[in-house]
């Protein structure tokens, strides 16, 4: 933890972005490293209450939990080291459009979203309750109608935690995220 703490401070130290000086990186930087600790001590993801593991037995299912459970098979359906099919990035494409309740996203907005939450998925392992965290940020920016705008960026910043804690690249990190900021801002409308 102290190595990473040093590697992440070195590499601040060292770039100098033209948005802002050392001390405003070191900030970014010393929030992505709290949010990836969060995910790897299992802290319930911003703006969401702790999900029960599923519904009772016997109990009907909404809408929105049909199409919870369409998107948890979708993603769960993508195997790592296996090329995701093109079926199966429509599926997750359509999926998401669907769970959006209020506004919907673009096909467009959804599909790059698939096509890089896919990509992501095959490239590495990702654990059960990591994927359930990642479904419960995607689900709150489908739906942000009751999520306040500061929330929405702490799912946005915990979506690309839970990616680089499971061994994703840190730029692929951020597409990601900016994918699910794009997509609370069409649904957002």
């Amino acid at each position: 933890m102290k190595t990473t703490f040093a590697q992440v401070c070195v590499v601040t130290l060292s770039v100098i972005s033209a948005w802002g000086g050392p001390e405003v990186i070191i900030k970014e930087r010393a929030k992505e490293l709290r949010d990836q600790n969060n995910v790897q001590q299992g802290v319930t993801a911003p703006g969401q209450p702790a999900q029960p593991a599923g519904p009772k037995p016997g109990t009907v299912l909404t809408p929105l939990q049909r199409c919870i459970g369409r998107l948890q098979a979708d993603l769960a359906a993508i195997k790592v080291h296996t090329p995701p099919t093109a079926q199966q990035k429509q599926q997750l494409t359509t999926d998401l459009i669907a769970d959006a309740q209020a506004g919907k996203p673009s096909q467009q907005t959804a599909a790059k979203l698939a096509e890089d939450l896919s990509a992501a998925l095959s490239e590495n392992a990702m654990e059960v309750s990591d994927r359930n965290r990642l479904l419960s940020d995607i689900n709150a920016a489908l739906n942000p109608g009751n999520v306040p705008a500061d929330r929405m960026k702490d799912i946005v910043a915990d979506t690309q935690a839970i990616f680089q804690v499971s061994g994703l690249k840190r730029s692929a990190a951020v597409t990601i995220a900016d994918d699910v900021k794009a997509i609370a801002a069409e649904t957002r409308r």
